[in-house]
């Protein structure tokens, strides 16, 4: 089963107003490693658009399986990659999402402008939200599905040890209230979102932009 990953991570205050090169050259480091642990899938880094949020950065990507991403996570390199990461940010939140990345790119490549939105789904409406959210998005246009991160975060210590790394241990392994859920659906900035319009489903929306990757 593939996954989207998108882990949200904020700058420390101390860099906010200037970013250093090692910065940018952690963060590709970072999403070489990755990119080639994960078969060639690309992770990429984004900025958040709004300019409330300029301390926000995106790193978008993802997995065929959730055993090639445990695996890569157990390695040296990736506790070494983590730490020095958390040299520049803390880790806010880090979302895996059923779906396949893959169907974000074209043979342009992957959008240079990203809009995530995010449905916090009531357990009355749990049952029915796939088959309604697919009868109103037919076609291409985008890429995501359920929020996973508790099921896949959870499942593994290697997933703490990267929370440790980045001093962040609450950004991993959280989960949705009683029986409510979260749908989670990326598309490309450069046009309007497929917003769902449903009774009792709230929705968060952030938009990125391509930095490095």
């Amino acid at each position: 089963m593939p996954l989207i990953e998108i882990a949200t991570v904020r700058l420390h205050p101390s860099f906010s107003s200037n970013v250093p090169d090692s910065f940018t050259s952690t963060w590709i480091r970072a999403c070489n490693l990755a990119t080639e642990a994960a078969n060639g899938v690309s992770f990429q880094l984004y900025h958040a658009v709004a300019s409330t949020d300029q301390d926000l950065y995106y790193l978008v990507g993802g997995w065929q399986t959730g055993d090639d991403h445990i695996k890569f996570l157990s390695t040296p390199d990736a506790v070494t990659v983590a730490k020095s990461i958390g040299q520049y940010v803390t880790v806010d939140v880090v979302r895996h999402i059923d779906g396949d990345v893959g169907l974000l790119g074209s043979t342009a490549g992957r959008p240079k402008k990203l809009t995530v939105t995010v449905y916090k789904i009531p357990e009355s409406d749990v049952a029915d939200w796939e088959s309604k959210w697919e009868s109103s998005h037919q076609g291409p246009g985008g890429a995501g599905g359920w929020d996973l991160s508790a099921v896949v975060q959870n499942q593994h210590r290697a997933f703490r040890q990267m929370g440790e790394a980045t001093n962040s241990v609450s950004a991993f392994g959280g989960k949705d209230a009683g029986g409510d859920r979260t749908w989670i659906w990326v598309e490309s900035g450069e046009k309007s979102p497929a917003v769902a319009d449903a009774q009792n489903v709230e929705a968060e929306m952030f938009e990125m932009e391509y930095v490095l990757g």
